[in-house]
């Protein structure tokens, strides 16, 4: 499972993930391998019935969306959304109920088609575009989910920020133990991702930028 620690920390003390995935998205590509070998016990295959075209399709895009929740891409996805599906995404928010909105993986293994009819009040049609513009909205899709617990009730909020608050402080007794640079606001001695401070600029950087892009 996850250790706890963030990838710079793996990197830093040349952790076994590190060394295999060359220093890049270390845990997203650990999870990645250890996730998708699963596939390779008939009993867990649940692509067994799919084409090979259509597995292949699948890991393809399972891999790219799990790399995008690498928090050091996150400006560079938020920036190519920005810039390629802004003028999709003013349009409308997509609230597909049941039934309405029907996905297929498509043909040719480099892209992902959707065949889609929304609701009236979506006001969107994704049949038109590109497989690089469906790929960054799911990612986006993603991101959102990701760091959707700023938009939960406070104090759900506060209890997940807590979590993540125990993690930080753990790295960063371990980095100090280790004789290394604390990572910033891992230093238990000082104001931590539950200060309001902190708080506010995480919003501000992490969760403004996405939201303003769902916005009309």
């Amino acid at each position: 499972g996850h250790p706890g620690t963030n990838n710079a920390y793996a990197v830093k003390t040349s952790q076994l993930y590190a060394k295999i995935y060359n220093d890049q998205a270390v845990y997203e590509n650990s999870a990645l391998y250890q996730s998708l070998s699963l596939t390779d016990n008939a009993e867990l295959d649940f692509s067994a019935r799919f084409s090979q075209e259509t597995k292949r399709l699948l890991r393809v895009t399972i891999i790219e969306l799990v790399l995008s929740t690498d928090m050091s891409r996150h400006f560079d996805i938020i920036t190519m959304v920005k810039t390629k599906t802004s003028s999709v995404l003013s349009k409308a928010t997509l609230r597909p109920s049941a039934g309405v909105l029907d996905s297929r993986l498509s043909r040719h293994a480099s892209q992902l088609q959707l065949d889609s009819q929304l609701n009236n009040n979506a006001g969107m049609d994704l049949s038109d575009l590109s497989a690089e513009q469906l790929s960054l909205i799911i990612q986006f899709a993603l991101k959102v989910a990701d760091i959707g617990h700023c938009m939960l009730p406070l104090e759900q909020h506060k209890f997940w920020v807590g979590n993540l608050e125990k993690e930080f402080f753990k790295q960063g007794d371990m980095e100090k133990e280790a004789g290394l640079p604390i990572s910033p606001l891992m230093d238990r001695t000082k104001p931590g991702p539950t200060n309001g401070g902190n708080q506010v600029n995480s919003v501000q950087h992490l969760c403004m930028m996405v939201s303003l892009l769902m916005m009309p």
